[in-house]
C-alpha cells in the first residue's frame, strides 16, 4: 500500500510538474481554415467536371454545406463531461480504483460548445479552450486527445496519458459555458454531468403532464417568481457555501415551495438512485431550474437526496448573474453577519513551516466558530466546512517563506491582477492583492515578519467584508 501510494505521489506530482513547467507556443491552424482549405479543393474537383458555370458554383456550394455539416456534427459529438477512469505516466498504469484510494478519482474533463471548458486535474480547476482534437491549457500549452465512441484519450506531451469516459446519462450540452455559469457539475466522487431538459415540450407544468408522482416522493408545483427563480439560480451557482450536500429539503426551503417531481431512476454508473426535480416561474413555465438529486450514501443516508447537477432553462444564467449577483451576496453577507455575531468561538492553532524545512515552525493563532470549520492540515487550509475535502467549499490558506518574493514564481501567469487595500493582522501590516490562478480568484495579504520569515494569507470563496466570519477569523489572528 506505502509503494502504491509513493508510485501515485511520483506521477502526479510529475504530471503537475510537466503541465507548471510547459511554455507559451505559437497558435494553432484555426479548424475553421482546414474547413475552408477541404472545401476549396472540394470546388476545384467540381469545377473540373462542371458542364457550365453555375453547375459549378451548385456543386461547390453543396460540398461546403456538407463539410460544415460534418464540422457541427463532430463538434457536438466532443461537447461534454469526461471523467477519469484510468491514467498512465513514466509506464506507470494506475487504475480507478487507485485513484479514488489516493482521493484522486474527481479528475474531469468538460468541453463546453462555445469552444472553452474546464480541466479538474487533481483538484486543480483549470480553465481551458479546445478544438476538435486538442485543448489549450494557460492559453498556450496544447495537449491533443482522441475521442472513440464515449472514451476519450488524452496524451499531455508523451508524458501522461489519461483514458476517460463520458460521464453517464450526460449528452452534447445544449446549455454550456456562456452558459458555463449555468451550469455547476458536483466533481465529487466521477460527478454527474448537467442533465437539463433543454426543450420546451418538458417545460409544462408537470400538473398537467399526468406524470405520477412515486409514494414517499416529496412533490409539489415548484412555482416561484421570476426574480425568486434566477436569485436562486445565482445563489446556487455563484454564492451557496457547500451546493454538492445540499439536500433536497435544504433546496425547497430556500425557495420556499416544493420542487415539481419530474422522474427518478437508479443510476448503474454511479451505484445510486437519483430524482430529478424542476423549479418554475410563475411567468413563463418555460423558465425553469432543473436539479438533479443523488441519494449519495444509501447506506448511512437512506432517503437523503443531495445535489448532484443543476441548470438552467429558457433564461440565461449569465444575464441573471449581470441582475442579481450583487444583491444575493449581499443577502448572504447579512445572513453570515448575523450568525457570526452569536457564534461560539474557541482558540485553535496551527503550525506552517518553509518548503522543504520542517523544523522552521511558525505559529499562528487564531479564534474559529465551535463548529462548521475544519482545517486541512497537509494544504494548510482552514476550510469553511466540517468537511475537509467539501467541493467547492471556502477557505483560508497560510504559508510562510523566507522572503516575499517567493510568493511572486508563478506571478506573471496571475490573471486579473490588482493591489488592494492594506490590511492590519497580528499586529503587522500585510499588502493586499486580488488575482486569478489555477481556476481560483484569490485574495491575498502578505507581509515579511522579520529578517527570515514571510506569511501569505490566501482567501478563497470566504466573504470578508466587515462583520462577517472571515473578518472575525482574520481580526483574531496572531503569530508566534
Amino acid at each position: 500500500m506505502r509503494k502504491r501510494h509513493l508510485l501515485m505521489a511520483m506521477i502526479i506530482a510529475g504530471s503537475m510538474s510537466m503541465l507548471v513547467a510547459c511554455g507559451g507556443g505559437s497558435k494553432e491552424t484555426e479548424t475553421a481554415a482546414t474547413t475552408a482549405a477541404e472545401t476549396k479543393a472540394a470546388a476545384t474537383e467540381a469545377a473540373k467536371e462542371k458542364e457550365t458555370e453555375k453547375k459549378a458554383e451548385t456543386e461547390a456550394a453543396t460540398e461546403a454545406a456538407t463539410e460544415a455539416e460534418k464540422k457541427a456534427e463532430a463538434d457536438s459529438a466532443d461537447v461534454g463531461k469526461f471523467i477519469i477512469y484510468e491514467y498512465e505516466a513514466g509506464g506507470h498504469p494506475v487504475t480507478h480504483e487507485m485513484l479514488v484510494e489516493a482521493g484522486m478519482g474527481d479528475t474531469y474533463l468538460e468541453l463546453y460548445k462555445d469552444g472553452t471548458g474546464k480541466f479538474n486535474l487533481f483538484h486543480s480547476l483549470l480553465d481551458i479552450t479546445w478544438e476538435p482534437g486538442e485543448i489549450t491549457v494557460y492559453g498556450t500549452t496544447k495537449y491533443p486527445y482522441v475521442l472513440e465512441g464515449d472514451t476519450l484519450k488524452l496524451d499531455m506531451q508523451d508524458v501522461a496519458h489519461y483514458t476517460m469516459v463520458r460521464d453517464d446519462g450526460s449528452t452534447p450540452a445544449e446549455t454550456a459555458a456562456t452558459e458555463a455559469s449555468e451550469s455547476k457539475d458536483e466533481t465529487e466522487e466521477a460527478k454527474e454531468t448537467t442533465e437539463a431538459k433543454d426543450n420546451a415540450s418538458e417545460t409544462e407544468a408537470a400538473a398537467d403532464s399526468g406524470k405520477k408522482v412515486p409514494d414517499g416522493v416529496a412533490s409539489g408545483d415548484g412555482l416561484v417568481s421570476e426574480e425568486d427563480l434566477q436569485k436562486g439560480y445565482v445563489w446556487l451557482n455563484k454564492v451557496a457555501k457547500d451546493v454538492f450536500n445540499l439536500t433536497y429539503e435544504d433546496l425547497a426551503d430556500h425557495f420556499g415551495v416544493e420542487g415539481e417531481f419530474d422522474k427518478e431512476e437508479y443510476s448503474d454508473h454511479m451505484q445510486r438512485n437519483k430524482r430529478y426535480y424542476k423549479w418554475i416561474s410563475k411567468d413563463d413555465s418555460n423558465h425553469f431550474i432543473y436539479v438533479n438529486f443523488d441519494e449519495k450514501d444509501a447506506a448511512k443516508e437512506p432517503g437523503v437526496y443531495r445535489v448532484s447537477s443543476f441548470n438552467t432553462s429558457g433564461f440565461s444564467g449569465s444575464d441573471a448573474e449581470a441582475k442579481y449577483l450583487d444583491a444575493v451576496k449581499a443577502e448572504a453577507s447579512d445572513a453570515d453577519k448575523a450568525a457570526t455575531a452569536n457564534a461560539k468561538m474557541k482558540d485553535f492553532t496551527i503550525e506552517i513551516t518553509p518548503w522543504g524545512n520542517k523544523d522552521d515552525i511558525v505559529k499562528v493563532g487564531m479564534q474559529i466558530p465551535d463548529s462548521g470549520w475544519a482545517y486541512d492540515e497537509k494544504k494548510a487550509h482552514l476550510v469553511e466546512n466540517e468537511d475537509i475535502n467539501s467541493f467547492g467549499a471556502g477557505f483560508i490558506q497560510f504559508k510562510v517563506e523566507e522572503n516575499l518574493d517567493k510568493f511572486d514564481t508563478y506571478k506573471e501567469k496571475f490573471e486579473n491582477y490588482k493591489d488592494i487595500d492594506d490590511r492590519e493582522i497580528g499586529g503587522k501590516t500585510f499588502k493586499g492583492r486580488t488575482y486569478k490562478n489555477i481556476g481560483y480568484e484569490w485574495t491575498e495579504y502578505l507581509a515579511q515578519l522579520d529578517d527570515t520569515h514571510a506569511v501569505s494569507i490566501g482567501i478563497v470563496r470566504v466573504d470578508l467584508s466587515d462583520g462577517t466570519m472571515g473578518d472575525k477569523i482574520l481580526n483574531s489572528v496572531s503569530f508566534k
